[in-house]
């Protein structure tokens, strides 16, 4: 059993304390109050077939009322695993969260294939965003989580950027902060270049590594946010990048 002080959020105020989750399970609110779900689907993985970026999970955010009598089903969704020798990319999981009468869903993002990988649709909060494209051809990177609204596609040799990047702060009032930027991309013909990878709700960059027979790996996508696209597609040693695994972040903000 946790204790009160392993839930409190450092670093100011605005809410009484965050609890984040990584992995799926079953959660029993600690304390009666209110607060807010925010859930993000896991995100798409770039393809090696052709360099196009895997999709942004989908991002879905609810005011609720929490009670110690009641347990939450909290489904974590993983991110789809990069691949090479011209595969094509594999989907993000979807996240959800439900207590049973109230039911967050954020769908994981589509891996990249022959075009970009679609970013995944959420439904059942206050607000529902479908995450960020991946790009295509030169525009191989991944896509970005949408917390304002749709998350932005990878971007020209990287990936998209998160729409609420900025300095890190505690996330408070109800709402998510300091969301990073999208992974560069590394181009050239010399071995090793490799994507960099997205920052928090982030893509990741693509490869671009015309070298015969280098190691070249696309960006892995940050949370929820797609991964890079790899353009070295002759090679088994070329490998895109991975998505970014889902997460759930409660914010209690009154206890009762």
């Amino acid at each position: 059993m946790s204790n009160f002080t392993d839930f409190i959020g450092g670093g100011g105020g605005g809410n009484l304390f965050n609890i984040p989750f990584h992995s799926s399970q079953t959660w029993t609110p600690p304390f009666n109050g209110t607060g807010v779900i925010h859930v993000i689907g896991g995100g798409g993985s770039g393809t090696s077939s052709s360099n196009e970026g895997g999709g942004a999970g989908g991002y879905s955010r609810k005011a609720v009322t929490f009670s110690t009598s009641t347990n939450w089903t909290l489904v974590v969704g993983a991110g789809g695993l990069g691949n090479n020798s011209g595969s094509n990319g594999s989907a993000g999981g979807n996240s959800s969260a439900t207590d049973g009468s109230s039911t967050l869903t954020a769908n994981g993002g589509a891996g990249g294939t022959g075009s970009p990988g679609a970013g995944g649709t959420a439904s059942g909060g206050d607000v529902n965003n479908t995450g960020g494209a991946g790009g295509t051809g030169v525009n191989g990177g991944g896509g970005a989580v949408g917390v304002l609204g749709t998350g932005n596609t990878g971007a020209r040799h990287t990936g998209g950027s998160s729409d609420i990047a900025g300095i890190p702060l505690s996330n408070a009032y109800g709402v998510l902060t300091g969301g990073g930027l999208g992974g560069i991309c590394q181009t050239g013909s010399v071995a090793g270049r490799s994507g960099e990878d997205g920052g928090f709700l982030a893509g990741g960059g693509m490869s671009n590594d015309s070298a015969s027979g280098a190691y070249n790996k696309g960006g892995n996508g940050g949370i929820g946010g797609g991964g890079g696209g790899n353009y070295n597609n002759t090679t088994s040693n070329g490998y895109s990048g991975n998505g970014g695994n889902g997460y759930i972040l409660v914010q209690y903000l009154t206890v009762s």
